[in-house]
């Protein structure tokens, strides 16, 4: 499915032309003038909007570049929201530059959007490491998509005896500061996302969705439809939901049905599934979105109509009477994952201008990859790569080196020898066509095993591959950058995106419960991407922090998986028992979620004061829990003694870990569901209902993913994490019988040792029954 705005469309001359009348109005009317390119724009009006600030390392240019002779420029790609104007905009610069390069009047120079908007040629303010020049930059050239380029003014002779000492470095540190004013946008559907979400900006998404407190099941449902589209839209962004009653200051998404209408609140009206988009009631610059209906299903309808970009192309209302039912997903084959079921070309995940270079700098190819966590790499499991590689060298040239890395570990390094066979021939080829024989085609193709245990559940997986040619001095390697005849006297890297990795032999198993995969990538949930198999329990009366952070969590799923999450269930806890059959997923706080003591037995995370109140209760007959001994049985030595060398322990048994009301914390926890074996439960549970922020928290913050990972994870307001883990007590997936058989005895030594010796004594009888049968044959009056 194509979704609308993921790509922006070029700016024409009309667009530009408004553009930029509506900044020249914004600055009449904000006193800035028309300053031109060479007046320095006024600062004054940093408070008439928002700040920005983009580093170089925010815009690509991670590392510090040098520009000399052979490499004179240096493009920065930016793009700004569609909802938003410059007012200002400065660029400070630092950078280092040689004294014979400083000495010359205008040396470097800043262009935008092809424009020459500065000639730097003073020293600019000095430091320890270097000079910082300001450059104002006139914001009516700003568009929608900009470049931004720093460049030699002068190109450098490579036959010119000083060019060695001619540089500029631009460090990753230099920056654009602008300051933003928004940009009132029309009532028209086909503007959406925006301005909701732009995705021209960086930032995370902040979204509102305005809900009845009492919202129905269904309602529920279509907001989660409607946060996960929003958060596969912004992708590594992230996006915050917040659930409110009425509605914000600025814009919001109202869901609503005659029953489920937020109150006090007017309503556009609806004759069945309806989508309005009208200005904010009081702020007009601002938008709000109405997805309404009749009942529960138009209601869905209408989200669905959005999330699947079924809304006309104009207008500001739109009516859905029917939609199409989408094909069912398959497991594993969210939008997002790289395919695990067949060989995958490399061209299909990195373009193809990305994997050649026309120059003798290195090819370096970073294939970014984002797998299911659940790829079981049990035994040093390999996978195949088929890598084909073609260049083109002088005959000079020492040859290329090819190298291999996977997840930052060196896999494989080889020099590629360019060697004489076959020259004659293509120097024939080449005569023939009228070609000069400055350079060889050579090609490369092997066939490597990378091991897959380097995965994990992290879901991202980088295949780096590097083609590095080696040249002779920087005279000859700058006469050969600086050819304008491309096609002759320079070399070409090329990795071929014929070239194919295959996951397909890896099964999906993974032991459960494993919190580090529903934090990165919501597994189990995300198996299907669209949640078909998943049910979200509410407490009976959910307050607005459990709304909130069943949203955000349903922006995660979206995230994971590019797809909204249109088949999640939401049920009450008072009617769990609908959705026995499926993976849940449990929100609450201590005295509002009577699942967490109905189920206490069944968790490894034990509220001891829970599990005596459940087990008084006549409704809650007391029963052992499945994975943990209870605390109060003194087993004899000998028994514990058996049981450890019955079944090796990887992990010590989780202790019954006290979680009482008397701090604020939260505790995410999986365990096995006590309504389907082999179905999973992750519960996300906190002492006050605010405390659940500190689970949605960690999970939007990608410095913390890593610490949240075994059977229990806890939280605290001072933004500690603490994980706790114990050996697996069910799996998620299948695996071969033979490998399930193998993975099964190998943290069982003694059933190991009982199975080879049953084996042993059983190929033992059948090698002595085929002998005494060979025997009687050979002696048939032989007694028997």
């Amino acid at each position: 499915m194509t979704k609308k705005n993921d790509t922006t469309p070029p700016a024409t001359p009309v667009r530009r032309l408004v553009r930029q009348a509506v900044h020249l109005l914004l600055a009449l009317a904000t006193g800035l003038g028309s300053a031109g390119v060479g007046a320095g724009v006024g600062t004054g009006a940093a408070s008439a909007g928002r700040d920005l600030v983009m580093p170089f390392s925010q815009l690509g240019q991670r590392e510090a570049v040098m520009l000399k002779r052979g490499h004179q420029r240096q493009r920065l790609p930016f793009a700004l929201r569609a909802d938003e104007v410059v007012s200002s905009a400065v660029l400070q610069l630092d950078l280092a530059q040689s004294p014979m390069l400083a000495a010359r009047t205008g040396a470097l120079e800043v262009r935008l959007n092809g424009e020459v908007v500065a000639r730097l040629g003073a020293p600019g303010t000095r430091g320890k490491t270097g000079s910082s020049h300001t450059v104002p930059l006139d914001p009516r050239l700003m568009l929608d998509q900009n470049e931004l380029t720093l460049q030699l003014a002068e190109p450098v002779e490579c036959d010119d005896p000083d060019g060695a000492g001619l540089w500029a470095q631009i460090r990753p540190t230099s920056s654009l500061h602008l300051v933003m004013s928004p940009l009132p946008l029309a009532d028209d559907l086909s503007l959406l996302p925006a301005p909701f979400f732009d995705p021209r900006d960086p930032r995370r998404t902040e979204l509102t969705l305005v809900l009845s407190p009492r919202a129905s099941a269904a309602t529920l449902q279509a907001a989660g439809h409607v946060a996960s589209w929003f958060g596969a839209l912004s992708a590594y962004r992230g996006v915050r939901v917040q659930a409110r009653d009425r509605l914000p200051g600025g814009n919001a998404i109202v869901l609503a049905t005659p029953e489920d209408a937020p109150a006090g609140m007017a309503l556009p009206p609806m004759a069945g599934a309806t989508v309005t988009i009208a200005p904010h009631p009081e702020q007009p610059q601002r938008k709000v979105l109405y997805l309404l209906g009749r009942n529960g299903e138009e209601l869905h309808r209408a989200a669905d109509a959005l999330v699947r970009g079924q809304l006309p192309g104009h207008g500001s209302t739109a009516l859905i009477d029917t939609l199409t039912t989408p094909a069912p997903r398959q497991a594993w084959d969210a939008p997002n994952w790289t395919p695990t079921h067949r060989p995958v070309r490399l061209d299909e995940l990195v373009p193809a201008a990305a994997m050649s270079a026309r120059d003798a700098r290195p090819l370096d190819v970073d294939v970014a990859m984002r797998l299911p966590p659940d790829l079981f790499p049990w035994r040093e499991r390999k996978v195949p790569v088929d890598l084909r590689v073609r260049y083109e060298a002088r005959p000079d040239d020492a040859g290329a080196t090819l190298r291999v890395r996977f997840n930052d570990v060196h896999q494989f390094e080889e020099r590629l020898d360019p060697g004489l066979a076959g020259r004659w021939l293509d120097n024939l080829q080449r005569s023939i066509r009228g070609e000069r024989d400055e350079a060889l085609t050579h090609a490369a193709r092997r066939n490597l095993r990378i091991p897959v245990a380097t995965l994990g559940t992290q879901s991202y997986a980088h295949l780096a591959l590097t083609l590095e040619h080696s040249v002779g001095d920087e005279a000859a390697e700058c006469a050969r950058e600086s050819r304008t005849d491309t096609a002759l006297d320079r070399p070409r890297s090329v990795i071929d995106g014929a070239s194919t990795i295959d996951f397909s032999g890896a099964p999906h198993f993974l032991p459960m419960p494993d919190l580090a995969a529903f934090a990165n990538t919501t597994h189990p949930y995300t198996r299907l991407a669209d949640l078909a198999e998943t049910a979200v329990v509410l407490p009976d009366q959910p307050s607005r922090e459990d709304l909130d952070t069943y949203l955000t969590l349903m922006g995660r799923a979206g995230e994971a998986t590019g797809l909204s999450a249109r088949l999640v269930r939401v049920v009450h806890a008072r009617s769990v028992a609908q959705v026995a059959g499926r993976d849940l997923i449990v929100i609450g706080s201590a005295g509002n979620q009577r699942l967490f003591a109905d189920w206490a037995a069944d968790m490894p995370f034990r509220d001891l004061a829970a599990v005596r109140a459940a087990e008084a209760a006549p409704a809650s007959p007391p029963r052992a829990g499945r994975n943990l001994l209870p605390a109060d049985i003194a087993l004899p030595d000998w028994l514990r003694w058996v049981g450890k060398v019955w079944q090796r322990e990887e992990y010590p048994a989780l202790e019954a870990l006290a979680f009482r009301g008397t701090d604020p914390q939260a505790a995410l926890v999986g365990f096995e569901s006590p309504l389907s074996s082999s179905r999973s439960v992750v519960g996300l549970m906190a002492t006050t209902p605010a405390s659940l922020s500190f689970i949605t928290e960690a999970l939007l913050d990608g410095s913390r993913l890593s610490q949240i990972h075994g059977h229990v994870t806890l939280f605290d307001e001072s933004g500690r994490i603490t994980a706790y883990s114990a050996d697996a007590t069910y799996a998620s997936g299948d695996l071969p019988w033979l490998s399930w058989i193998r993975w099964k005895l190998s943290d069982r030594p003694v059933l190991l040792w009982a199975v080879l010796m049953l084996a042993i004594l059983v190929l033992s009888g059948v090698i002595y029954l085929l002998l005494r049968r060979h025997a009687i044959r050979r002696h048939p009056g032989a007694s028997t």
